[in-house]
């Protein structure tokens, strides 16, 4: 029963109700032995069943339900005649049945036949006042009947328009819920309309990105030439039907294309599509905007009527609710697949292009180029100039990358100041170096930050596939190893993945889990090299250097892990621990043997970030321990003073003024030293031990350090020479001038106790 329509149940509940009703009337003819009664009521109650086992196994309800009512009519006649007047009040239920059961015509008909019939064959057995009012009450039962049928077969029509509405609605809607495209959902909103007002022709435009004009969007029952004579419609007055619509937001009625002003551009492509009358609806989003039309197209001039007034009402609403879906959806997409901030492509997108592009490489037997790209130095924009500044570099790094690369190509962002390119379909290295190089000289170009140039470079290192790997992330990982290699190797500039690498980054990836572990065992100590007066041999000053003894693996050299410490900020943490250790150790040989003792400490350019904070705390460390700042002296690099000029200057003029005396560490292995020494203010400068180390009479070593020399005491500063091992260097350099000198000659790094020892000596 649950599978069954309504008319069926309704006509098997009748029949079965009727059977149930006559069959005591059958019985009790049995019992009685009326012959005549047990035929007409056998009748009854064999059609009755014969058409609930008809409808019952067949479900044709129409054809069951008029041989119902006929059998139904046939029968009790058939009674009055044979039995008699007693059967004639069963005409009341079969006149009313017979408006559900027939047509209201046939219905009608058969009424009128069943009551003149009946009057005929019972009008010797009722007084013939009694006779009429039978036969009128039979009438006026008809008349009721047919007038309430009627009443409810308009009923049932405005349901089942309504209903028809409704599932046209819920189709589109299911439609929309299913996230279909657009398009598909615009189609069957048109062809919604033109099914609920025959001989009309449909169209839906939306507004562009611009929001100056209107796409045709949806319209698959106008001809294709009228489509491309309205495909782009400009919103403002007087642009046809839905142009005007659009820019004044509310209904447009056009009853003659012909002779209308707004027409006048497209009344003669109409008229060859044999359109009439224009009708449209502007499309308005739920805050206001207008985000399209609907066109309506009729044949013949024509008014809307308030019925339909309200069904496209309800179609424009459908309409939008679809539109501003299709947004948000596109809206979500984006977000989950772009980076908010340069617009490229991100993670999840990018591996969705590889993954599509090294299928392809793998059919056509080609290659994919991965490149892994980072700016130099980007932290110090953030720290220096603020975030806002920093995102002001991406994005016009993410500009400058996708006017460098080819249209094919593709670029993202992983993060921070990463960026991924894949060369696509690439076979020639040339095109990638050229692209390379071109990359790396625009990106060296200056940023324009508050009116200022800030230069950031790039390092950028490559993988091939499938040589290098043959999964994504292989390719990303080695790529990742080159751009390492290439900062390493100076920054600004290409590096290409080799197999080394591999064994490279996971040495790498050893000591930097060591280094954590380093730092928390405490496993470092400091050694102490003396700086002293080349003429009196007396210690002036010291180098405090950091030694790693790790408990496996022996001695590591600082050149081989400093530069990963800073890298991974744990630079900061040992520069602490040095300052501390440093500053209770010359304290108290100050008080004990030298009073005029000064330790050097080396910093990094981790140090000097955010204007210096942490190298500034260090004055204030020393003069709230009641320690003269005179006693520590900081080394630098001219590295430093290049890539964080004004940052670093600041910096180390706040900390001469508190006392504390500048070193510039390395001397003439930087870039424009003369020029640093010129602008800026320093105390002492160590000339590096290359230079020192291949010093000879007959070499132009000795003359360049002859040189640096006068010059150091020109500007006022002091000259350290590193590196002396031999004492033709000593008196090169004493006859050149210089007072102060650092290295092996004169004296080895020396752990705390003998470096105590040999200030106790001297002392003495």
């Amino acid at each position: 029963m649950e599978n069954r329509s309504i008319e069926e149940k309704i006509l098997l509940a009748v029949t079965a109700a009727a059977i149930l009703i006559l069959s005591p009337f059958l019985i009790k003819s049995i019992i009685e032995n009326n012959k005549l009664r047990i035929i007409v009521d056998f009748i009854a109650v064999g059609g009755t069943s014969f058409i609930f086992m008809g409808v019952w196994f067949t479900s044709k309800v129409k054809l069951f339900s008029g041989l119902f009512a006929i059998i139904a009519h046939v029968t009790i006649l058939f009674g009055i005649h044979i039995v008699g007047s007693d059967l004639i009040f069963w005409l009341f239920p079969i006149i009313i049945a017979s408006f559900y059961l027939l047509p209201t015509v046939i219905a009608c008909v058969l009424n009128s036949l069943l009551i003149s019939i009946a009057a005929g064959l019972t009008y010797q057995h009722f007084e013939h006042f009694s006779l009429a009012l039978i036969m009128a009450s039979f009438v006026v039962t008809g008349v009721f009947s047919l007038i309430f049928s009627l009443f409810m077969q308009r009923k049932n029509r405005q349901l089942l328009e309504k209903d028809k509405i409704n599932q046209l609605r819920n189709t589109i809607l299911e439609l929309i819920a299913s996230s279909s495209q657009l398009t598909k959902v615009l189609s069957a909103v048109v062809q919604g309309i033109e099914n609920e007002l025959p001989g009309t022709i449909c169209s839906i435009s939306l507004v562009d990105d611009t929001g100056t004009q209107l796409r045709l969007a949806a319209a698959p029952s106008l001809p294709a030439f009228y489509k491309e004579a309205v495909d782009v419609i400009p919103i403002e007055k007087g642009a046809g039907s839905c142009g005007e619509a659009a820019a004044l937001g509310v209904r447009v009625l056009v009853t003659d294309i012909a002779t209308h002003p707004n027409w006048t551009a497209w009344a003669q492509i109409a008229h060859k599509a044999q359109l009439q009358s224009c009708w449209s609806e502007p499309i308005i989003s739920h805050n206001g905007n207008i985000i399209g039309t609907i066109a309506i197209y009729f044949n013949a001039t024509v008014t809307p009527t308030e019925n339909q007034s309200e069904l496209v009402a309800q179609f424009v609403n459908l309409t939008r609710i679809a539109i501003e879906r299709d947004k948000a959806d596109n809206i979500i997409w984006h977000q989950a697949n772009f980076d908010n901030l340069t617009q490229l492509p991100n993670r999840h997108l990018l591996h969705e292009h590889l993954s599509s592009a090294i299928d392809n490489a793998e059919r056509d037997k080609k290659q994919v180029v991965i490149a892994m790209l980072d700016l130099d130095n980007f932290k110090d924009v953030n720290d220096s100039l603020g975030h806002a500044a920093g995102d002001c570099v991406l994005i016009e790094c993410a500009s400058r990358i996708k006017n460098s690369i080819r249209k094919n190509d593709i670029v993202a962002r992983l993060g921070g100041d990463e960026f991924i390119i894949a060369f696509v379909g690439t076979t020639v290295p040339e095109d990638i170096d050229n692209i390379g190089q071109k990359l790396l000289t625009t990106l060296a170009q200056p940023y324009v930050i508050e009116h200022k140039d800030f230069y950031c470079t790039a390092s950028i290192g490559l993988a091939c596939y499938p040589n290098d790997g043959l999964t994504i992330d292989a390719l990303m990982t080695n790529a990742d190893q080159a751009m390492y290699q290439a900062k390493t190797r100076g920054r600004n500039s290409i590096h290409y993945f080799t197999e080394n690498m591999s064994t490279d980054f996971l040495k790498r990836m050893e000591i930097i889990d060591d280094l954590r572990t380093a730092v928390e065992q405490k496993q470092f100590h400091l050694v102490y090299q003396p700086i002293v007066d080349l003429q009196t041999h007396r210690i002036a000053k010291a180098e405090a250097l950091i030694r790693w003894q790790h408990p496996q693996k022996g001695m590591i050299s600082p050149m081989e892990f400093i530069p990963i410490a800073e890298e991974i900020g744990l630079i900061v943490e040992i520069s602490e621990w040095i300052f501390t250790l440093v500053s209770q150790q010359v304290d108290k040989w100050r008080k004990l043997y030298c009073p005029d003792l000064t330790i050097s400490i080396n910093t990094s350019p981790v140090q000097y970030r955010n204007e210096g904070k942490l190298v500034k705390a260090w004055a204030d460390s020393l003069i709230a321990q009641g320690i003269p700042c005179e006693a520590i002296s900081i080394e630098i690099t001219e590295h430093l003073l290049m890539d964080n000029q004004v940052e670093v200057v600041e910096a180390l003029e706040k900390l001469r003024q508190q006392g504390i005396t500048i070193s510039i560490d390395d001397f003439g292995t930087g870039y424009c030293s003369f020029s640093y020494l010129k602008n800026f203010a320093f105390d002492y400068l160590k000339i590096d031990q290359s230079f020192v180390q291949n010093m000879s009479i007959d070499n132009n070593d000795a003359a360049l350090c002859e040189a640096i020399i006068v010059m150091a005491g020109k500007l006022n500063m002091q000259v350290i020479a590193e590196g002396i091992e031999t004492e033709e260097q000593k008196q090169l350099l004493i006859e050149a001038g210089c007072t102060l000198g650092q290295g092996y000659l004169l004296s080895k790094p020396l752990s705390v106790t003998d470096f105590e020892q040999l200030l106790i000596k001297q002392n003495q």
